[in-house]
């Protein structure tokens, strides 16, 4: 019995245990891209985060519950070109083939070609982009070029840590409409996220006293040490745990891991202590951070947005052109200096039916009232968030609209917005 206090027969933590299945708010959206990679809506996508997020577990857990799929898994070990073709060939192509580069070449895309014509997928999976050679990321670029009837052969999911690499290849990897490249980072656990997690691996172990064995101050110190790193919560969990484990063999006492104890296992980890990750991330934007580029003449009866955060109005913006970007970049019609926007966020687009709002592929998301959408017609009273800030869409409309007084009540009494999770989002991984 690893801690026979607490009914323990191994440790949760480690490297080889069994734990539940939980998924953090950030691999949720994750996931989500994946499904449209898999579901073909884009070719290539990327997942960055740091050493430890959850990358590869995100990954193999998801493409796990799949059947019939060519899947070729490419980790920096493959460092010649040679070395990747014939693995390529070997996972999904036709089999072991002997030929110069070029010869394999031909014969791996002849192939894809067909099984694309096909309706078959074939997915690489490249582990670790940021250590590749550069013979094998060009091989990987001349593949994903390839097309069928202007689609593309052959689907890429890139794992790296350097979002420098992601922004530097993003434009070479991105096809057009038929072959889109996505890049989504994954984040730390969050404290409420990492505390659920480190109390449901513990009572999935056995133990009923997750709460006594780990206080709420130790996952304070947890989320400080790791920054909702999994593998680091997983490590210095481990390691305080098997400290406890070898210093209450014998005693009849319930233990429990302390903050000193814990302490003397993230200094064993080489682990720095950063207090602000205790901190949730809030912001609220002021009337300032709000711009609207060129607002010439304004129109009687335009479209307009109220945009508010938390619970405060903090400017309307005139929607006076046909076509209006939504992002943080200063270049875009209306742009929000908020960290929670994306550069390119949303398109206001004016069409005979009225007002179209298109997600240009954003790292947060599109969501209107609740619901997460791609491309949405605007009606009149349409709650639109953008990060943790929200905008109430007000256009003419053939119904007698409510006072600008009223709309600005509802914007003042709507709380900042809580997406409601698709079914898709019920997926979750494992680590």
């Amino acid at each position: 019995m690893f801690l026979e206090q607490y009914k323990l027969e191994s440790n949760p933590f480690a490297v080889a245990a069994a734990r539940p299945v939980f998924a953090s708010h950030s691999m949720r959206y994750a996931l989500l891209k994946v499904d449209e990679l898999l579901g073909r809506q884009i070719q290539s996508l990327f997942l960055s985060g740091s050493p430890g997020v959850g990358k590869t577990a995100l990954a193999r857990q998801r493409l796990r519950q799949l059947k019939d799929l060519s899947i070729s898994w490419i980790k920096p070990t493959c460092e010649t070109r040679e070395q990747l073709l014939a693995q390529l060939l070997e996972e999904v192509g036709p089999g072991p083939v002997e030929g110069t580069p070029g010869e394999l070449r031909r014969i791996l895309e002849v192939f894809l070609r067909h099984q694309a014509g096909n309706g078959r997928l074939a997915l690489v999976v490249a582990d670790g982009l940021e250590r590749f050679s550069t013979p094998v990321l060009r091989e990987l670029e001349a593949l994903v070029q390839a097309r069928l009837r202007n689609r593309p052969i052959v689907h890429v999911l890139a794992l790296t840590r350097s979002e420098e690499l992601v922004a530097a290849l993003l434009p070479q990897y991105d096809g057009g409409p038929f072959a889109r490249a996505a890049h989504q980072r994954l984040a730390g656990f969050t404290l409420d996220e990492t505390r659920s997690y480190v109390w449901a691996c513990l009572r999935g172990a056995g133990c009923d006293w997750a709460e006594e064995l780990v206080p709420d101050d130790v996952v304070l110190d947890i989320q400080a040490f790791t920054q909702g790193i999994v593998g680091d919560v997983n490590a210095i969990c481990c390691a305080a745990l098997d400290l406890i484990a070898a210093r209450s063999t014998g005693s009849h006492r319930h233990p429990k891991v302390t903050r000193a104890l814990l302490k003397e296992a993230g200094g064993t980890l080489n682990l720095r202590y950063d207090a602000s990750a205790w901190t949730q991330p809030v912001e609220e934007l002021s009337p300032e951070a709000v711009h609207l580029s060129d607002p010439g003449q304004l129109r009687l009866e335009a479209a307009r947005l109220i945009v508010s955060s938390g619970r405060t109005v903090v400017a309307e913006v005139t929607l006076n052109r046909p076509r209006m970007v939504l992002g943080r970049d200063d270049s875009c019609d209306i742009s929000l200096d908020s960290r929670y926007v994306s550069r390119f966020q949303n398109l206001f687009l004016e069409t005979r039916d009225g007002w179209m709002l298109i997600d240009l592929s954003s790292t947060n998301g599109c969501f209107v009232n609740g619901r997460r959408v791609r491309e949405h017609k605007l009606r009149d009273g349409d709650l639109i968030a953008v990060g943790h800030h929200q905008m109430r869409f007000t256009g003419p409309s053939p119904k007698a609209r409510p006072g600008a007084e009223k709309l600005r009540a509802e914007a003042e009494s709507d709380t900042t917005l809580v997406a409601a999770r698709p079914d898709t989002l019920a997926r979750q991984t494992s680590h």
